[in-house]
This record gives C-alpha cells, structure tokens and sequence, in this order.
C-alpha cells in the first residue's frame, strides 16, 4: 500500500537526532508523498528538505505581514501594503520551487488564551489576512482550529474560498462535529483524519463517529507529527511510518480494506494539493 501524509513537522526539534535516518526508510513503511509544514523561521530548512527527498512537499505560512501588538484598526492599510509584499515575494519563490503546495497552516486557537471578544476580533483579522494571503497565491489552505471550531467555520464561509480543483483546502486535524464536517465538505474542504481517530477519548469517539458519515472520497489523513501518535503507540512520538494504523481504523469504521482508504486518500490528497506524478 502507498500512502500520503498530508500534514507533519518534520522540522520540529523532536526529529532533530534522527530526522534524516527516519526520511530514508519512508519508502519502506510504504510512504509515498508527505507535506511537511513551514513557517517564516524555518522556510530555508524546509525548502532543503524538499529538495533532498523527492516525496516530500511544503505548506508555508510567511507572516511578514504580521505586527505583534499593532493596533489593527489604524495600521491596516500598513499591513495591506506588507501582505502585498508578502505575496510578491512568495510568487517568485513558488515559481522557482514546485513542491510549495499549500498555504498554512493558519487559524484560531484558544487554546492558551482567553476567547474575550477582543482576541476572537483580533485572530479573526490575521486569519482574514492570511486567507487573503492564500487567494492572491492560489494555494489551498490548511486550516487550523483550536477550540475555536464554530468562529473558524464562520469566517471560512464568509471567505467563500476558490476551489483549485481538488479543493478549497483541508480542515487540519479535524475536530469538530460530523454536521460540520458535512457543511465543509459542500463549502469545498477536505477533512483531515489524524491517529486520534484510534483514541477511546472523547474527541477520538468524536472524531470516529465523523468518519463514520463523510464519505471517503472528502476524506484525507495525516500524522501531525509529532504529535498526535495512534494507538498503541500514543505516549511515543510519532512519525509517517504509523499512518498505517489511522487508515486500518478508518478502514474498520467504514468497513473497508487498508488498501481501499489508502487509495482513495492518496488520490484525495494528490487532487488537492496538485500534484500529477
């Protein structure tokens, strides 16, 4: 079987003693693309990485129009004129790298603070820019929701994003109900299954009960790794060599074969993501 992990973080300092010993052996564990995520810090790294392995491919977030504690009301048509720029410079490198696939990832996240209405206003004004960012490049997004499932799905269909094909984008690590997943999959997005799908928590009963009503043919999968590591090896890091076990339960909830949501998910992926070898 041939699988594709759509999403990890193969730059995390958690890779950093075995980083390129694991990316080696990818093909043996049956690996056949991966999109690894960057971000303005680590972009040169990662457009290395791309370049040394041929499976391997890249979501960028460059926030060079970002401004820590700006006052957005009055500094907005400085950070328009810093996106524009952005953007330029982003064109020219995608032009001279074709493994630049997607944009992100990028989103709300509550998780460490307070969701007042002042930082919902706040988050929701970068992650208009960022979409804004994502349009004027035509790539696809991958969305980040942290515990702020309900305001990104507003935003996102405010948005009403350009489908490049195979798609708008991906709901990065999805989380929230099967109605959403639905109402997203008719907005044009991909929903991104992880190793919680294996967890007899909460959010992976959630998340197995979203697989078990979308169709396979709107589904995609990922590590997330390091994070997010299946069962039975939850408390270890994890890696694309493991996504075997998120397809064999997704396989089981959709009472499928491995083979059939490997395919499937692969074709998935390659459609959103454009890629044709």
């Amino acid at each position: 079987m041939k699988y594709f992990d759509a999403h990890a973080h193969y730059l995390d300092r958690r890779f950093n003693k075995d980083r390129h010993e694991l990316l080696q052996h990818m093909h043996k564990n049956g690996i056949e693309f991966i999109v690894n995520s960057t971000n303005s810090r680590d972009l040169e790294k990662g457009l290395q990485l791309a370049k040394q392995y041929k499976f391997i491919y890249l979501s960028i977030l460059d926030d060079g129009y970002y401004k820590d504690d700006v006052d957005i009301d009055k500094e907005e048509v400085l950070i328009d004129e810093l996106l524009k720029e952005t953007v330029v410079r982003l064109k020219k490198l995608r032009a001279q790298n074709k493994k630049i696939v997607a944009m992100g990832e990028f989103g709300v996240d509550f998780r460490r603070v307070k969701p007042t209405a002042k930082e919902a206003r706040t988050q929701a004004f970068w992650f208009k820019k960022d979409l804004e960012a994502s349009r004027r490049l035509g790539l696809p997004v991958v969305i980040h929701s942290g515990n702020a499932c309900e305001l990104v799905f507003k935003l996102l269909k405010e948005a009403d994003m350009p489908d490049y094909g195979g798609g708008c984008g991906m709901i990065h690590c999805y989380l929230g109900s099967p109605k959403m997943a639905c109402d997203y999959i008719k907005m044009g997005y991909k929903i991104s299954v992880t190793g919680l799908v294996t967890h007899m928590s909460p959010r992976g009963r959630n998340l197995a009960e979203v697989v078990k009503q979308i169709p396979l043919g709107n589904m995609i999968i990922e590590t997330d790794c390091p994070y997010l590591t299946p069962e039975p090896f939850r408390t270890q890091r994890n890696n694309s060599g493991l996504l075997r076990l998120t397809v064999e339960k997704i396989a089981e909830i959709k009472k499928t074969s491995p083979k059939e949501v490997a395919r499937v998910t692969l074709r998935n992926s390659k459609a959103l993501f454009g890629i044709d070898r």
